[in-house]
């Protein structure tokens, strides 16, 4: 039934609720996973840290702290796609990639699932309705909305 499986992973709790769920389906569809994470571009960091530096200071300074913050993101993130792979292969998944994304999480998600050749996007959801969704946004709604190529399982967090 599916090909391939595009597991997103941010590192909180709510993320690896989603983990066992993806290695069911892997292992009942015989489909390999990449585990992605997305993290912030050098330019996302610029554009945060730019009102909190003085304006004399902005430049070089602001590019090298941005381009450590990245890096940091980075290290970060693949350590976490790590583990995440570990607990998929102990689990008999085989198969499974890492994949660490730069930009806006949900379009992210979107060019990473048609790049890798996905057919269906495995992700947690906080289950956030009304003001709460509206304000911080829905990461999830945006891959289901956009989604046109994949299925997308939604693992949604308790409440």
């Amino acid at each position: 039934m599916y090909k391939k499986i595009l597991l997103t992973h941010d590192g909180s709790e709510v993320a690896a609720l989603a983990v066992p769920h993806a290695a069911m389906l892997a292992k009942a569809a015989g489909a390999p996973i990449v585990v992605a994470q997305v993290v912030d571009s050098v330019a996302q960091f610029m554009t945060r840290m730019e009102p909190l530096i003085e304006p004399m200071l902005v430049g070089a300074m602001t590019v090298d702290l941005a381009e450590k913050s990245a890096k940091g993101q980075r290290g970060a993130a693949q350590a976490n796609l790590d583990q995440v792979a570990a607990v998929l292969t102990k689990e008999g998944v085989s198969g499974v990639s890492t994949l660490i994304i730069e930009g806006s999480a949900g379009a992210s998600i979107i060019d990473a699932a048609n790049s890798e050749g996905a057919d269906v996007i495995v992700m947690a959801t906080h289950g956030r309705s009304g003001l709460g969704r509206v304000l911080l946004g829905s990461v999830a709604e945006h891959v289901v909305r956009h989604a046109a190529k994949q299925a997308v399982l939604l693992v949604r967090a308790a409440s």
